[in-house]
């Protein structure tokens, strides 16, 4: 079997084209990624966002036919929109559903921030005010400060993979500053990975993207080491400190 190591229930977004290929080219020999898509409107709406909760589950219910080991579900504004409490209950029910345990973007993003001792950080979004609104307190419940947020303010989901790394990297120049401890790059269809060694590297801090959260924190889960000497402080984390997961899904306890 080609997951040998370590199986990855991905769910996204139908409209998503970027987060897959991502962590497609980031899963060592032996880990393999199973996908299922979220139905959901193009427009990131107030609606549009909540209904992915209902979505959510039943992609789930497709890819666990796959027997992950970890499922991620992989949209930022659609696990922060309703809160801190209810991103934590919605882990714990896609947890019960799949059998194995479940993160959230939104929940990754948090940890990633906490445990790198994050407490004001600098983000970019290209949410619409809202939506940014909603992350600012997600954020901010979770003991971390926005400080300055830039935005490309954008409501078509699709159109957010339209933004080129390139626009990412000077929308973090603009927007970040000296008294935040870190930047984020939020949105999981929004190329930032591949730019986040450069940022760190020209800002002199860490620089946290959706997707790399979300990943770091799969591989962390899974006990996989993933091998990377690129894409950030975050990732080069996992290097040597875990061990490989069995060839066995774990089931929740």
């Amino acid at each position: 079997m080609h997951g040998w190591r370590a199986r990855i229930g991905l769910l996204v977004p139908a409209v998503n084209n970027t987060m897959e290929r991502e962590l497609w080219s980031l899963v060592p020999d032996g880990v393999t990624v199973s996908t299922g898509r979220i139905v959901c409107e193009r427009e990131g709406t107030a609606d549009t966002l909540r209904d992915m909760e209902f979505e959510g589950k039943a992609a789930c219910e497709r890819v666990v036919t796959a027997e992950p080991h970890v499922v991620l579900f992989g949209c930022t504004s659609a696990s922060f929109y309703q809160g801190a409490a209810w991103n934590a209950e919605y882990q714990k029910e896609l947890t019960a559903l799949a059998g194995v345990p479940a993160i959230t973007t939104s929940g990754a993003m948090a940890e990633a921030l906490q445990r790198n001792n994050v407490r004001k950080v600098d983000v970019v979004t290209p949410y619409v005010e809202t939506t940014n609104e909603r992350l600012r307190r997600y954020l901010e419940s979770e003991g971390i400060e926005v400080n300055n947020l830039g935005t490309f303010d954008m409501l078509d989901m699709f159109d957010h993979a339209r933004i080129q790394p390139t626009d990412v990297y000077q929308k973090v120049r603009e927007t970040a500053t000296d008294e935040a401890d870190a930047v984020f790059v939020a949105c999981t269809q929004v190329r930032a990975l591949e730019m986040v060694d450069l940022l760190e590297k020209d800002l002199g801090k860490p620089v946290f993207s959706a997707n790399q959260a979300s990943f770091w924190k799969v591989f962390d889960m899974l006990g996989i080491d993933p091998g990377l000497d690129a894409h950030g402080d975050l990732m080069r984390s996992l290097s040597g400190s875990k061990k490989d997961v069995l060839a066995e899904p774990r089931k929740s306890a």
